[in-house]
């Protein structure tokens, strides 16, 4: 009987794979003695400041509501950071315990935690493109004109991040979604719009680029919990395109454009 249960957790888990990584990403194996489960602030490059706290409480909710037989420790403002109180007590930084899994089980020791979550941002990339082939919406019956006729304008976003889980007794590194820092999961999220060629003001509106940096993060958030818990909360997509034109565009011959 232990074998075949044996068997069917790992078939189960060799099903698993997310786009963006090297090799298979196993779900993390909860115990029973995983009680408390502390998420440190991630930690993060020039270009991605702004996420090292911000992400990691949003992670913390979402699993916190996902796996509420645990308790959660995380920062949840300037005044309740428990973590963040730690690391300036000891004077670490977040990269001191995302590279040092023996500091961040000593954090998550002083916590009180039986694990540790630790992680690394990086590379968020925002970029903006045209596409200059003329595709036509031949829902409309004039035919093939400029009214007809439309370029397609694209924005998308990526975003790097690498989480290590810590378990504090040991000090060892019990789960893991990349290699290293610059090679973890690699969300992409992704906006298409038409732009008529035939419009005088030759103008089109932009996703603002707060949206679009609010989009990954939700998007990352959605796919590093479902590595965490794949049958607690579902993933996105990669790409995840997030604004596409409504109406039926062809290339010129009559190819559809398939999303």
């Amino acid at each position: 009987m232990k074998k075949t249960v044996v068997f069917a957790v790992l078939t189960l888990f060799t099903t698993v794979f997310f786009i963006g990584c090297s090799k298979p990403v196993l779900p993390i194996e909860l115990k029973e003695s995983h009680k408390r489960i502390a998420i440190a602030p991630f930690a993060t490059e020039e270009d991605s400041a702004d996420m090292e706290r911000r992400f990691p409480l949003d992670l913390a909710t979402r699993l916190s509501i996902a796996e509420k037989d645990r308790e959660w420790i995380y920062d949840q403002s300037d005044t309740l950071s428990p973590v963040g109180d730690s690391l300036s007590n000891q004077g670490l930084e977040p990269n001191d315990i995302f590279m040092d899994s023996a500091l961040a089980a000593k954090i998550g020791k002083e916590l009180n935690a039986d694990l540790i979550v630790v992680g690394h941002i990086a590379n968020p990339r925002i970029k903006e493109w045209m596409d200059n082939n003329p595709v036509f919406d031949m829902s409309n019956q004039a035919g093939i004109s400029g009214t007809t006729r439309f370029i397609l304008v694209y924005q998308q976003a990526t975003l790097n991040i690498t989480v290590k889980v810590i378990d504090t007794q040991s000090g060892n590194a019990i789960w893991l979604n990349g290699e290293d820092k610059a090679k973890g999961f690699t969300g992409y999220t992704k906006y298409i719009r038409e732009f008529q060629t035939q419009d005088p003001a030759k103008e089109y509106s932009r996703v603002a680029e707060d949206q679009i940096r609010a989009d990954i993060r939700k998007h990352m958030i959605s796919q590093i919990g479902h590595q965490l818990l794949p049958e607690k909360i579902p993933g996105r997509v990669v790409p995840e395109i997030l604004m596409k034109p409504d109406r039926p565009l062809v290339r010129a011959g009559g190819k559809p454009i398939l999303w």
